[in-house]
């Protein structure tokens, strides 16, 4: 898993990726949905969601994820996307 402190810098980005969730799965983060809940557990993520996530990570914020990261379960919940975003290394958005 990664370890990671959040950047005053990533914070804006942060903000926006919890607002695209939360608009697009239909579900607020409160006390019932925390920032470490298994999105696919609680219902809000299934696999066409799940690539759907990755795809617009991928598009917006210029994060690559490789088959080990998928299959660790790096999305599934904001807290385990949030440290691997903010770890991951960039590409140009649009190179592809």
């Amino acid at each position: 898993m990664y370890t990671f402190i959040l950047r005053e810098r990533e914070r804006p980005i942060m903000d926006e990726l919890k607002r695209y969730m939360e608009e697009r799965f239909l579900f607020t983060f409160d006390e019932d949905i925390t920032e470490d809940t298994d999105l696919f557990k609680a219902g809000i993520l299934d696999s066409f969601g799940y690539i759907e996530l990755m795809a617009h990570i991928e598009e917006t914020y210029g994060v690559k994820f490789g088959e080990e990261d998928l299959l660790n379960g790096v999305v599934v919940s904001f807290s385990g996307i949030r440290d691997f975003v903010g770890s991951a290394p960039r590409q140009s958005t649009g190179s592809r």
